[in-house]
C-alpha cells in the first residue's frame, strides 16, 4: 500500500526585510500601512511585492516502511517541506494522498495529518521541560479522546518506552537527559499517537558516534517491526547509507529523484555530485 503521495507540491511565503529602528519602550504597532509593518519599536519590515517561493511542484511517493532522507544545503527548504507535509504550513498548491485517501486543502491541516496517523519530531524534540519522560509522551494521548482510556495510553506509553528504550528513564525530566536520549523520547512520544509514518526534521543532528548509531538502529526497529514510514531531514549523508534507505535532494526548490548513497558519485547532475565531494 502506496503510505504517502505528494503531488506538485508549491509553497511561497511573504517576506519581510527587517532594518534597526530605535527602541520605543513599551509600545507595540501592529499596523500595515503604505507596505511597511512594524512591532515592539524595535524591527522595521517592508513586505516585499512578490511572495518568496521556496517549494516548487515537489513529488514523492512513499510505500508503506519505506524510509526516505531528504538532503540539500542550508536554506533549501528542507524543514519548511515537513511543516507543509505535516499541516504546520499551508501550501500554496499541490495535492496529499495518505493510504490512498486523497486530503482536501480545508483538511490539510496540523490535527487532520495527526489524527490520520502522520506524527512530526521537530528538530528541537519540544519536550515539555516541567513533565516526566512518561508524562510527555502520555499529554498527547490524553489530550486526543480517542486514544483510549487511562489504562490503554498507559499501555501505549509502555510500549513507546520500550521500543526506544526509554524505560530506565521514564520518571526523568528532559533537563536532566543527553540530547540522544531526549529525541528518542520525542520520537516515542510521536510514534504513541499511532503513527503510521514519521517526519523527522534531523535526528540525528549534534549527535556523538554511539548515540547517532543507536539512534539509527532504533529507527530500523521502527520499520522492521511495525513497517513505520520514515521522512526525515538528513546534513549527514552517511544516514541513508547507514539505514540502506535512498535520498534526495532539494535543489532550486525542486526534490531529485530518489537514489541510494553509493549512487550519488556518478549522478548525472553536477550539483548532487558535489554533495559528498
Amino acid at each position: 500500500m502506496e503510505s504517502i503521495s505528494i503531488k506538485r507540491l508549491s509553497f511561497s511565503h511573504t517576506v519581510l526585510a527587517s532594518s534597526e529602528l530605535p527602541k520605543i519602550p513599551n509600545k507595540s504597532i501592529s499596523n500595515i500601512l503604505n507596505k511597511t509593518f512594524s512591532t515592539t519599536g524595535f524591527t522595521k519590515a517592508i513586505l516585499l511585492p512578490k511572495p518568496l517561493e521556496i517549494l516548487k511542484n515537489v513529488s514523492l511517493s512513499l510505500e508503506k516502511g519505506d524510509i526516505l532522507c531528504i538532503s540539500g544545503k542550508s536554506g533549501e527548504g528542507k524543514s519548511t517541506l515537513l511543516r507543509v507535509i505535516a499541516g504546520l504550513e499551508k501550501a500554496s498548491s499541490g495535492e496529499i494522498t495518505l493510504f490512498d485517501e486523497h486530503i482536501k486543502p480545508s483538511e490539510w491541516t496540523a490535527l487532520s495529518m495527526a489524527q490520520r496517523g502522520l506524527g512530526f519530531v521537530f528538530q528541537n524534540n519540544a519536550l515539555l521541560s516541567d513533565l516526566t519522560v512518561r508524562d510527555n509522551i502520555a499529554v498527547p494521548l490524553r489530550y486526543n479522546k480517542m486514544m483510549g482510556t487511562e489504562d490503554e495510553i498507559e499501555q501505549r506509553v509502555d510500549r513507546a518506552l520500550l521500543l526506544m528504550l526509554a524505560r530506565s528513564f521514564a520518571n526523568e525530566y528532559p533537563y536532566s537527559l543527553s540530547l540522544g536520549m531526549r529525541k528518542r523520547v520525542a520520537i516515542a512520544r510521536a510514534w504513541a499517537m499511532d503513527a503510521k509514518i514519521l517526519l523527522l526534521d534531523e535526528p540525528t543532528a549534534g549527535l556523538d558516534k554511539n548515540s547517532r548509531n543507536n539512534l539509527l538502529s532504533l529507527i530500523k526497529n521502527l520499520r522492521g517491526l511495525y513497517k513505520t514510514t520514515i521522512l526525515m531531514v538528513v546534513s549527514d549523508l552517511l544516514v541513508a547509507r547507514d539505514l540502506d534507505s535512498k535520498i534526495s535532494f532539494l535543489i532550486d526548490k525542486k526534490l531529485s529523484d530518489p537514489m541510494y548513497y553509493n549512487e550519488i558519485r556518478n549522478n548525472e547532475d553536477s550539483r548532487i555530485r558535489a554533495m559528498v565531494m
